[in-house]
């Protein structure tokens, strides 16, 4: 059943509490793990380690995996249970065109058109807290920038400097240069690096994933048109950026804060951002298309109804001191990061020399949804949490190994020569044609369901919402790729299949291939 659209506020408040009790339980807990891994020091001695020696033994507490784990699957349920499936196809056309109808307003009558993006909240209101912990995910980058951007003017206007330094302006032929500049260098990753997409589903990438990320820019463009300032601020706000980052004064501030480091962050907020319901109104923008190239890739990686408060952070402290901010976006170390993002947000071809992720660790995130949540410097918490893909080896030169003892998770880390990419997890070529198939509908016990989990005899049922279906040769043609059917082949997948969200066109799909209704054991 669809939910109705729009959800009311008596919905979605308490949603909103759900989600935002959530983070904030766990976020800040895992110096239970070990007193490491919230500054991130954990994840830099993990590589200098390996780096020296055959392999590394971590033996961290299993207790803080599984109230985590457990508080997931506490909020899932409690999603399913008083929400219904919603309507994605129509979240998705009225986002877009709410940010739309932002860009024209900005691009006529400037930061006016900020008042328009609160309208994506009527149409998809769990992009509210979507947006919210999207920005506390790299809150504390933003709030450098804008503290060494304000010590920089300073010491600018003080030696007379900012009379004489040459400005940038936002008009229209910075804005043609940056949108051809980023064109151009997503067409060079995708030809160094990424593995050959076809004509018809690279113009779709391109298409769908420049209006998912770009329209982010042309937002704050239009907010900031005519907006001037120094260079010189731009060029010594980000090299001072950069060398605190690099001596290490940031990591010792955040732990000064008690703040957790960028991949505990984004783990959680991607955990978050995966929940059902709350994934069809931001996140799954960033998934549509099952898989990713450099066109898909923001500065981060996110969907757009995710950057609502971000749009703000770019443009709010500009219009309030024009002399002492520049946007975010253009910090050198930001830049850096959007950089490496377009490599890192791609399916990289085997034997490619050109790549951030030769392992294709966060590619195969985008065709399996629901494993390789950290980033490819957080490997570690998805052995952690055992949110890893069924076939996921590692990432970064890493190879890891989980096991469970009675009170700890055993995480042996080698290092490994070559690529640890794992090709099934890529997703079916579109030209491969969908097979028909039909069966007569019957009654199947869960003992026979579970015996059906392998290609060979006797082939690969799954069960959703009651329902069993034979996917043995669906698999290969599925549009996520034939390893996250695998995954949870022989099993009832109903709450994979809900948190993913499908369309009427995917339910029509699995219609086809339904042999029988699912008969529950009685206690």
């Amino acid at each position: 059943m669809q939910a109705t659209f729009p959800m009311s506020l008596r919905q979605v408040l308490p949603l909103w509490r759900k989600i935002i009790r959530l983070y904030f339980s766990v976020v800040f807990g895992f110096s239970e793990v070990h007193k490491d891994l919230p500054s991130g020091k954990l994840m830099n001695d993990i590589a200098a380690q390996v780096g020296t020696s055959a392999s590394l033994e971590l033996r961290l507490p299993k207790h803080f995996a599984e109230r985590f784990n457990r508080n997931f699957s506490e909020v899932t349920r409690s999603i399913l249970k008083e929400t219904e499936e919603p309507d994605f196809t129509r979240i998705l056309a009225s986002s877009f065109l709410v940010r739309a109808l932002q860009c024209v307003v900005c691009l006529a009558y400037g930061s006016w058109g900020l008042l328009v993006g609160p309208l994506q909240f009527l149409v998809a209101p769990l992009s509210f807290t979507g947006s919210f912990i999207r920005l506390l995910t790299n809150g504390s980058d933003c709030l450098l920038h804008y503290m060494c951007s304000l010590c920089v003017a300073a010491l600018l206007y003080t030696t007379g400097a900012l009379s004489w330094l040459p400005t940038l302006t936002i008009d229209i032929t910075f804005v043609v240069a940056f949108f051809s500049i980023d064109f151009a260098l997503n067409c060079l990753v995708y030809y160094l690096s990424s593995e050959l997409f076809g004509v018809q589903r690279l113009l779709l990438h391109v298409v769908y994933g420049s209006f998912n990320t770009k329209t982010y820019f042309l937002v704050v463009f239009g907010s900031l048109c005519g907006y001037s300032f120094n260079l010189g601020l731009m060029i010594l706000t980000g090299l001072l950026t950069v060398v605190i980052k690099r001596y290490g004064l940031y990591q010792k501030t955040l732990r000064l804060c008690r703040w957790p480091c960028f991949v505990i962050c984004f783990y959680v907020e991607h955990r978050i951002g995966h929940l059902p319901v709350v994934y069809q109104h931001a996140h799954k923008m960033h998934h549509y298309l099952h898989d990713t190239t450099a066109f898909d890739a923001h500065i981060y990686g996110s969907g757009m109804n995710e950057e609502f408060f971000w749009i703000l952070a770019e443009t709010l402290p500009c219009l309030l001191a024009p002399s002492l901010f520049f946007p975010y976006f253009l910090n050198l170390d930001t830049i850096h990061a959007s950089l490496t993002n377009k490599p890192a947000h791609t399916r990289t071809k085997e034997g490619s020399g050109h790549c951030m992720d030769e392992d294709n660790f966060h590619a195969d995130h985008h065709t399996l949804h629901r494993a390789n949540y950290g980033s490819a410097l957080g490997v570690l918490l998805d052995f952690y949490f055992n949110t890893m893909g069924t076939e996921t080896k590692g990432a970064r030169g890493l190879a890891y190994r989980r096991c469970e003892e009675k009170d700890e998770i055993v995480i042996r880390i080698e290092r490994c020569e070559g690529p640890l990419a794992v090709p099934s997890n890529a997703p079916c070529s579109k030209d491969m044609e969908e097979v028909e198939e039909f069966h007569t509908v019957r009654s199947i016990t869960e003992a026979e369901l579970a015996a059906h989990r392998t290609l060979d005899d006797p082939g690969i049922w799954i069960a959703l919402n009651g329902d069993v279906y034979d996917v043995t040769k669906f698999h290969r043609i599925h549009p996520g790729g034939s390893q996250i059917i695998l995954q949870h082949a022989g099993k009832d997948a109903t709450s994979v299949f809900a948190s993913v969200g499908h369309s009427q066109k995917a339910k029509a799909m699995a219609a086809k291939r339904l042999i029988g209704h699912l008969k529950v054991a009685q206690d």
